[in-house]
């Protein structure tokens, strides 16, 4: 998949209302087990662990958008690798 496609994937799911919400549920679940008292450690350590997982996943999505603006920068400038890489 080229770079347009999945960052159109990419915004597309990111301005998914449905999972948007999903994802405010489930950081909101862990942050529940946080400020639960009664918490295990154990229940706490895969808390942490899930809401590191979605800032993963999160940060990916910014990746992917950002590489899509640095490409589009790129092809406006004539920069594009192909172009650089070709005799004149």
């Amino acid at each position: 998949m080229n770079i347009k496609d999945k960052a159109a994937g990419i915004r597309r799911l990111r301005d998914d209302e449905t999972f948007k919400g999903l994802v405010e549920d489930v950081r909101g679940e862990q942050v529940t087990v946080f400020l639960n008292p009664h918490s295990s450690e154990e229940e706490r350590m895969e808390a942490h662990h899930i809401v590191c997982a979605l800032e993963k996943i999160e940060d990916r999505m910014s990746t992917i958008l950002s590489d899509e603006a640095i490409f589009d920068k790129q092809q406006e400038r004539g920069l594009a690798p192909w172009k650089r890489l070709t005799k004149k």
